[in-house]
């Protein structure tokens, strides 16, 4: 059950209807707004703003097999701040579940981060960004979190979700290794959530191409990380420390990554650099099969190990196997 887009045009152009996802309320909380399903076409109105959610309530969304609401709102930006507010308030409850808030943050991934990815220079993209990166931080501060995001990896693969995943690692691999400033840490959070925000400016047919790029389209893609620098240069909201590492979450340490091919890289970029891979394969492409944390940790060792920071690396499989 469900739609395609995360917004549908109500009659008269005024409102739309937007995603919300049903694991954001919870048992005897005020419904704030008139939450509505998409059945068979239609919306219908499934709670009037007001009233109190239920277990009861629970049991009937998943009978029916909905996980999605449908909310009106007069703006995308209106809508995020929506989320954000509506997460904040989920995580800072100690009585829901670590694996709840996980699948509610991933959740909440798409219908937010698919604006910042799909309109990277529009005004309000980037506080969206920021409100999501100060609520992964909460979220992976709490005992189990980096377990459950590993058990997400491949629930709706995208390049949203990779981006969530990507930040997530990198907060606790840095977290680990020694940062605490929360300044620091929220930097980090932004360049590793907006590692691959450079993809914007390239063209679509290049980046869904089903088969083998040639030389050309490779060369074009091998810049998405100057692209993003250059998008995120003009928004000086963004730290400085979050624009180098989406230049540089690409280069390595023995100096054989892209786009230069430097080896003098930020501490945080290769903090990235290694959550990036060990994202990358344990998720399902179209060109390969998602590898066990395992054998994904082994492959890194085994085949890349000269290209990270061997301390960061280790301290990686460290935190990934307890």
């Amino acid at each position: 059950m469900g739609v395609e887009n995360s917004a549908l045009q109500t009659e008269g152009g005024k409102e739309e209807y937007y995603k919300v996802p049903i694991d954001l309320y919870r048992d005897s909380e005020i419904v704030e707004i008139d939450l509505y399903l998409y059945y068979q076409g239609q919306y219908i109105l499934c709670k009037t703003k007001g009233v109190k959610w239920s277990l009861e309530d629970d049991a009937r969304m998943k009978n029916f097999g909905a996980v999605t609401f449908f909310v009106k709102f007069k703006s995308p930006a209106e809508h995020s701040q929506f989320l954000d507010e509506k997460l904040k308030n989920l995580l800072e409850r100690p009585n829901v579940s670590v694996e709840r808030k996980a699948s509610v943050l991933f959740d909440v991934s798409e219908p937010i981060l698919s604006k910042v990815y799909s309109s990277p220079k529009a005004a309000e993209t980037m506080k969206n960004a920021q409100g999501y990166v100060k609520n992964c931080i909460k979220f992976m501060n709490e005992k189990g979190s980096l377990g459950e995001m590993v058990k997400l990896a491949n629930r709706n693969l995208n390049e949203h979700t990779h981006a969530l995943h990507v930040s997530a690692y990198s907060i606790a691999l840095a977290k680990r290794m020694g940062a605490q400033s929360y300044e620091d840490i929220f930097a980090l959070g932004m360049g590793a959530l907006l590692h691959d925000i450079g993809k914007s400016d390239i063209d679509a047919k290049i980046l869904k191409k089903p088969g083998e790029l040639d030389d050309n389209e490779w060369m074009v893609v091998r810049r998405h990380p100057e692209f993003g620098y250059n998008i995120l240069e003009q928004r000086p909201e963004v730290p400085k420390v979050s624009r180098r590492i989406v230049m540089e979450h690409h280069e390595r340490v023995n100096g054989r990554g892209y786009p230069k091919g430097i080896k003098n890289i930020h501490h945080f970029s290769k903090v990235v650099g290694i959550a990036d891979v060990f994202n990358a394969l344990t998720c399902e492409t179209e060109y390969s099969k998602p590898m066990s944390p395992y054998d994904a940790l082994k492959f890194m060792v085994t085949h890349l190990s000269l290209e990270f920071d061997k301390n960061l690396l280790a301290g990686f499989i460290e935190m990934l196997s307890e």
